[in-house]
């Protein structure tokens, strides 16, 4: 069989290294294919069946799929189904920070990996998020404004992170941690930089092939402290940094991942030893 191998100039208002549209009529790309770039689909409305070497599924409202570069795959739409594409070139998100270091390991696994997923399916609090981030590139792409391709590649890296997170929710720990150890700091530094998001203990060993036991036994081993306490010592540090910036302590609880007072001052007074208000005193007499 005669596989043909999309380039991304096969769209005619391609970006340099990106393309994104949405469509809204019928549309059918039956042949199996390859591409030479990553393609990212969500589904807005209705159904479709994506097929990818000897797996398919049909994916939903809210569902997604990512195909790296070489992998043969098709979909065939339902009639009045609507999803958007997002089309990138390898090289387009290679030089993501340390803050999309998830985003570069992932893509790296993709390109990998021997059994990719032929359907995501995206948990209900980031459903928000992945439709937004592809309306407003879809907006900026079409209007293409001054730095547009510079806000896109910063949608992109967020888009394609929460997307990451939640394709290794439905696939177990990722080639890309080769132990157990490995996986526990990757999560001990995701809490360090993530700690007023609302991170939980079922939620992290949900990604991993471990147990919640043997997770938190051996976070205990490698940092010294249970899972909750660590959070907490990371939120409770940056509290005393807004306190000597001379934040009100009433108002720096939910900048710091709490979703109420008394959790904070309570955890403040069990870490520092101390209450907030005496802790403000102290850090004024300095």
């Amino acid at each position: 069989m005669d596989i043909k191998n999309f380039v991304l100039s096969y769209y005619n208002n391609a970006a340099e290294n990106f393309h994104i549209q949405k469509i809204e009529k019928a549309y059918e790309a039956k042949k199996p294919h390859t591409h030479e770039y990553f393609q990212i689909y969500y589904i807005a409305k209705g159904t479709l069946r994506h097929f990818i070497e000897n797996k398919s599924s049909k994916l939903c409202q809210s569902d997604m799929f990512i195909i790296p570069p070489g992998v043969v795959h098709y979909i065939s739409p339902e009639p009045n189904t609507v999803f958007y594409s997002f089309s990138f070139m390898p090289d387009f998100l290679s030089e993501a920070n340390q803050a999309g270091k998830l985003v570069t390991l992932f893509l790296r696994n993709l390109l990998t990996e021997k059994d990719i997923l032929p359907k995501v399916s995206i948990d209900s609090e980031d459903i928000f998020y992945i439709e937004s981030i592809m309306e407003r590139m879809l907006n900026e792409f079409n209007c293409k404004n001054f730095g547009f391709s510079e806000i896109i590649h910063s949608y992109a890296v967020l888009l394609v992170a929460v997307l990451a997170r939640n394709y290794f929710e439905k696939n177990t720990l990722p080639a890309y941690f080769e132990n157990s150890k490995q996986f526990v700091l990757h999560c001990v530094e995701y809490i360090e930089n993530n700690f007023t998001d609302r991170i939980t203990l079922d939620a992290i060993t949900k990604r991993s092939a471990m147990s919640k036991n043997s997770f938190c036994d051996l976070f205990y081993k490698l940092t010294g402290h249970s899972f909750n306490r660590y959070l907490n010592i990371c939120r409770i540090k940056k509290a005393t940094e807004y306190i000597k910036d001379g934040y009100k302590i009433t108002a720096i609880y939910g900048l710091c991942g709490y979703t109420d007072f008394s959790t904070f001052y309570r955890n403040f007074k069990k870490i520092m030893g101390l209450s907030p208000n005496e802790f403000k005193k102290i850090i004024c007499k300095i």
